[in-house]
């Protein structure tokens, strides 16, 4: 008889282990295999391998920051486009006093000291608008961005398949290409008459920086557009990233945190199509792959 209670004793207990192996799968294991135990009504489920979870959250930890690194190439380029516009406007005005100056020295009845003085303000004022050039490199670690002056355009990542958005870049000349000088009020009048297509004119100056200013007003607007949708996209990848590796008992409370995740990286998704839809067409169609790809 008391064997027979302690058989059934060691049945109990078998019983009720095998029950918390059920309620407690190992916390290594997949959410997928976690939301399966709260929604079976206690069957038993299998469990993933040890490392399972650990390479899960490496390959999204790795998705999440190459979503990050595209959101930062583009604020970069954001930088260099907005200090560009900058130094351009300060050229602009620079511009205006070179004008005043020479149009004082083509006067041929102003001599002496006050020509002499007249010419120290135009070399003062293209000293300026050499410095301003200066001002829009910006640095990004070890690589200089100047998109005034700089010969090649500027390659940003746009999306994390390798399609790529390039900057236009000025290539303008040194202090755009006005003479160091004005020794005569023939040279002030010849800077002041030639056209905008001749070299090294006023003209020409003046008009390189009305092309700039309409160049990275436009790249602006381009790159503005691309890094608002990336940052949602690396916010929503970071969200999801969170949501997949934290929460291994899957509480309530954590399971409506990824289900806000999952919809916002849905809404993510929309709005790529919505705002992207139209910035690759034409001849850049094959040349850059829509942000859209960040979900791909």
């Amino acid at each position: 008889m008391v064997s027979s209670v302690q058989g059934s004793s060691q049945t109990i207990q078998g019983q009720t282990n095998q029950s918390q192996s059920i309620q407690s799968p190992s916390q290594s294991g997949s959410l997928q295999s976690l939301s399966s135990v709260n929604s079976s009504n206690n069957k038993l489920q299998t469990p993933a391998q040890p490392g399972a979870a650990a390479n899960s959250n490496k390959t999204s930890s790795t998705e999440a920051d190459r979503y990050t690194a595209v959101q930062q190439g583009l604020a970069n380029s954001k930088t260099a486009v907005g200090a560009a516009s900058t130094a351009n406007k300060a050229v602009d005005d620079q511009l205006k006093q070179v004008r005043d100056i020479a149009t004082k020295l083509a006067d041929d009845n102003v001599t002496g000291k006050a020509r002499e003085k007249l010419q120290a303000d135009y070399s003062k004022a293209r000293d300026a608008i050499i410095a301003s050039q200066d001002k829009a490199t910006v640095k990004n670690g070890e690589q200089k961005t100047n998109l005034l002056t700089d010969s090649n355009n500027q390659k940003v990542a746009s999306n994390t398949r390798g399609g790529e958005l390039e900057v236009a870049s000025g290539n303008n000349a040194k202090a755009l290409g006005l003479p160091e000088k004005i020794g005569s009020a023939a040279d002030a009048r010849a800077l002041l008459s030639a056209d905008k297509n001749s070299k090294g004119s006023l003209a020409s100056a003046e008009q390189t920086t009305k092309d700039n200013a309409a160049r990275l007003q436009k790249a602006d607007e381009t790159v503005s557009k691309r890094l608002e949708t990336a940052s949602l996209a690396a916010k929503a990848a970071q969200r999801l990233e969170s949501a997949r590796s934290g929460d291994r008992e899957l509480s309530a409370s954590n399971s409506d945190k990824r289900e806000q995740a999952l919809a916002q990286a849905r809404q993510a998704s929309e709005q790529i199509k919505n705002q992207l839809g139209g910035l690759s067409q034409g001849n850049n169609s094959n040349k850059f792959n829509s942000l859209s790809a960040l979900f791909g």
